[in-house]
């Protein structure tokens, strides 16, 4: 596709640099556009290039034996992909998008030449790979110390927002299925289904068309630091 004039001006990495200098970048892009559900790269493969994330979204995933984990979103006006940039090793994680998706992507040689050429870039990238460093570490205490259950449950908590309707209540308003959350919670389908169904029957949650009401918020939150194994 052609290049969208302006579509990496929005980029918090590039802000402060000349206008050329972004349209410049742009143009060294390649463009491309990517349905819902559509892969960007797989685990092990061998692609360099840095991704950003011009419109929509996509989830990055890994492996962990027979099951796929979420670790993390990237939304327009961030991208992805550094890591292999920067050290030309294979990819770590596989990409998907999770919405319909524009990317606009900076191939290996291209990025490592802006970083030299703007000292202030490469500065920014270091303070994000810290950033991930620290998310992944929590990520690792979550799954290693934490069993199925709160790891479903803490889910819910953080999908959970104020129900403007009704003071001092939570509800989520379009609960995403049960192979989504599986993924972030590091669990099968299965057992979601199952742990949210007691939840149901516990009178802690209520269905409600494609949402969850949340009937007992505190004891949820608790049940998401207590939960027994």
């Amino acid at each position: 596709m052609d290049v969208v004039e302006g579509g990496l001006a929005r980029f918090e990495l590039f802000a402060g640099l000349p206008e050329e200098a972004v349209r410049d970048i742009e143009r060294g892009c390649r463009w491309c556009s990517f349905h819902s559900g559509d892969q960007v790269f797989d685990s092990e493969s061998d692609t360099l290039e840095v991704y950003f994330v011009v419109e929509g979204a996509v989830r990055i995933l890994t492996q962990a034996e027979d099951r796929e984990v979420a670790l993390a979103d990237v939304l327009a006006g961030n991208y992805f992909g550094e890591l292999a940039a920067i050290d030309g090793r294979k990819r770590s994680a596989r990409v998907v998008a999770t919405h319909d998706t524009v990317l606009a992507s900076l191939d290996r040689p291209a990025f490592l030449d802006t970083m030299r050429r703007y000292p202030e870039i490469a500065l920014r990238v270091l303070e994000r790979l810290a950033r991930i460093i620290r998310n992944l570490d929590q990520r690792v205490t979550q799954l290693s110390t934490q069993n199925e259950a709160q790891r479903i449950y803490g889910e819910l908590v953080r999908l959970a927002q104020p129900d403007a309707a009704r003071p001092d209540a939570w509800h989520i308003p379009d609960l995403p299925n049960h192979k989504e959350i599986a993924s972030w919670a590091g669990t099968s389908r299965e057992v979601v289904a199952q742990a949210i169904g007691e939840l149901a029957r516990d009178g802690v949650v209520r269905r409600k068309t494609m949402g969850l009401v949340i009937c007992d918020w505190p004891r949820l939150q608790l049940m998401a630091k207590e939960a027994s194994p």
